[in-house]
């Protein structure tokens, strides 16, 4: 069989690098659940993240036209679905992402159809609510994603990490590390940072986080405080 090959559009250079990689395990479906749902409410949420997504798309589809043709195992489709929950998102946010609503539709999809301003927000402590979407957040290892929502103009206490922390910011922003995020922008961190992202004054920042484990605080009643929390 001959392959019909086409042109790939190229991409913009993104902001952050770190996109590259993710983006680029999201269009491959290699991205665990709670990754894949945060890259695909960014995706839908950033412009550049579409364009990105659609390239490497498009590059996928093109490698797999060249591939010498193999039957397909018996659970190919139920294998594919399930490491792309959100495959139809990726067309639509690539073809049409300049008015995106207030809530990504992935993260309505693993809602039940809720958005943010139908949610029951937990409020442990005075301007900090969470919203758990996938895990237990109070278990010391394992992946975990949850919506945190934290008061304007209220600083974060001083912390690092057990693992990964990828926060994309729905609504808000946040200085951190001399970098302002806000909606739309995604936020990696590692064991290695030690930060505390202070709120934009004036309005409430909400975020998507994934987790790889509990936050490691640096002061003693912060410490109690995360007991409370969960985060």
């Amino acid at each position: 069989m001959n392959a019909q090959f086409h042109t790939v559009e190229p991409y913009e250079s993104l902001v952050l690098p770190d996109w590259d990689e993710a983006i680029t395990d999201y269009a491959a479906g290699n991205l665990s659940p709670a990754k894949h749902a945060i890259i695909a409410c960014l995706v839908e949420l950033n412009p550049k993240a579409a364009k990105k997504s659609a390239f490497e798309t498009d590059v996928a589809a093109t490698l797999m036209a060249a591939t010498q043709e193999v039957p397909l195992s018996l659970f190919f489709i139920e294998e594919t679905l399930a490491k792309l929950p959100y495959c139809a998102s990726i067309l639509k946010a690539a073809n049409d992402c300049s008015k995106p609503g207030p809530t990504p539709k992935p993260l309505r999809d693993l809602m039940d159809g809720q958005g943010l301003r139908d949610i029951v927000w937990k409020s442990f402590i005075p301007g900090v609510a969470i919203h758990n979407v996938l895990g237990d957040r109070r278990t010391r290892f394992g992946e975990r994603l949850y919506l945190l929502r934290i008061k304007g103009g209220m600083p974060m206490p001083e912390h690092s990490h057990i693992g990964e922390e990828w926060a994309l910011i729905l609504k808000g922003g946040y200085m951190s590390e001399g970098q302002h995020y806000a909606r739309g922008d995604l936020h990696f961190a590692d064991a290695t940072m030690v930060h505390s992202p202070k709120i934009d004054i004036g309005e409430d920042c909400i975020c998507l986080v994934m987790t790889e484990g509990p936050l490691k605080m640096k002061n003693w009643l912060t410490k109690i405080i995360q007991k409370l929390v969960g985060i």
